[in-house]
C-alpha cells in the first residue's frame, strides 16, 4: 500500500461513505490531518487511514472493511509490526473479531451527542448551572449573536490567535475558517461591543444531526459559552449535535460532561494478541 497525505481534493473519495461518526467525516479528517499525522491509502475497495501520531494506529477501514483489515495485516507483516486499530464504532466490531482481534473500549474517542432542545432554554435541574450562567451573562454584558460567520473570518482568526494559540486549536481552526464554503459550514459569532467574544462552526452530517467542529470563547465570563450554544440551537433545524470526542483531555472531558450528553457514541480499539 502507498500511503499519502490528505488534501482537500480527497473530499470526493469520502463522500460515498456517508455519516458514520465524527472521526470519518472528511471535514474532521482534513481539519486534523496535520495534528494527528494522518495518511490514507486505497486498496481493493477499501480506504485505509493511518495515524503516525504516537502511538501509531490505523482507523477502521472504510468501504470494504474486511478487505481493508486484510490489507493492513499484510502491510504490517511486511513492515514487521503488529497492527492496532482505533476509533471503531460498536456496530463494526464484528469484522475485527472475525480476524482474531481483541476489542477494548476506546474511551478517549467516544463522541458526545447532545439534544438541541436541551440547549435552547437549559430547563430542568441538570442544566441549572448553564441556565444561571446564561442569565448572568445576558444581563451583565448585553451580547449579540450573528449567524453570518462568513463575514467574520478575519476577526475569528485574530480571536483564535489571541485566545487559543495552541497546536491543537490554531491550525485546525484556521483550516475550517478557510473552508466554510467547501464544507457548507454554518455557525455564528457572539459580539460584545462589536468585538468577537466567541464563535462556532458546525456541519450538517445527516438528516437529524450536525457535527460541531469549533466552539471557542474568550472565557472572560462564565456564561459566554452557554449563550453561544443556546443561540446556535435556536437556529438549527436538526435535533442532535455531535460535539466529537474529548481527546482524552481531563479538562475537556469534564466540560463536555457538564453539558449532559443524551448519549455517548462508543468506539473501540482492536489489538492482535
Amino acid at each position: 500500500m502507498n500511503f499519502r497525505g490528505i488534501t482537500l481534493g480527497d473530499k470526493r473519495i469520502f463522500g460515498k461513505f456517508g455519516y458514520i461518526c465524527s472521526d470519518y467525516q472528511f471535514s474532521y479528517l482534513y481539519m486534523y490531518n496535520n495534528l494527528y499525522k494522518l495518511k490514507i491509502a486505497e486498496s481493493n475497495g477499501a480506504v485505509i487511514i493511518r495515524s503516525d501520531m504516537a502511538p501509531a494506529c490505523f482507523y477502521m477501514p472504510l468501504g470494504d472493511t474486511a478487505q481493508g483489515i486484510e490489507a493492513v495485516l499484510k502491510y504490517c507483516n511486511k513492515m514487521g509490526t503488529s497492527p492496532v486499530f482505533s476509533k471503531i464504532p460498536q456496530e463494526y466490531t464484528g469484522a475485527f473479531k472475525d480476524f482474531g482481534f481483541v476489542l477494548e473500549e476506546d474511551r478517549d474517542s467516544f463522541d458526545y451527542i447532545f439534544k438541541k432542545s436541551d440547549f435552547i432554554g437549559y430547563e430542568g435541574k441538570k442544566f441549572r448551572n448553564q441556565r444561571n450562567n446564561l442569565y448572568s451573562y445576558v444581563r451583565g454584558v448585553l451580547p449579540e449573536f450573528d449567524g453570518r460567520i462568513e463575514l467574520y473570518i478575519d476577526k475569528c482568526k485574530a480571536f483564535t490567535l489571541k485566545y487559543h494559540n495552541t497546536e491543537d486549536k490554531l491550525e485546525p481552526t484556521y483550516k475550517m475558517l478557510d473552508s466554510i464554503a467547501q464544507f457548507n459550514l454554518k455557525g455564528g459569532v457572539v459580539l460584545e461591543n462589536d468585538e468577537v467574544a466567541a464563535f462556532c462552526l458546525y456541519e450538517k452530517v445527516s438528516g437529524d444531526t450536525v457535527q460541531s467542529h469549533v466552539e471557542l470563547t474568550n472565557n472572560t465570563h462564565r456564561g459566554v459559552h452557554a449563550y453561544l450554544i443556546s443561540e446556535l440551537a435556536k437556529r438549527m433545524d436538526e435535533e442532535y449535535i455531535n460535539k466529537e470526542d474529548d481527546m482524552g483531555l481531563p479538562g475537556l472531558r469534564r466540560f463536555k460532561e457538564k453539558y449532559n450528553p443524551c448519549t455517548m457514541l462508543k468506539k473501540y480499539k482492536a489489538i492482535m494478541v
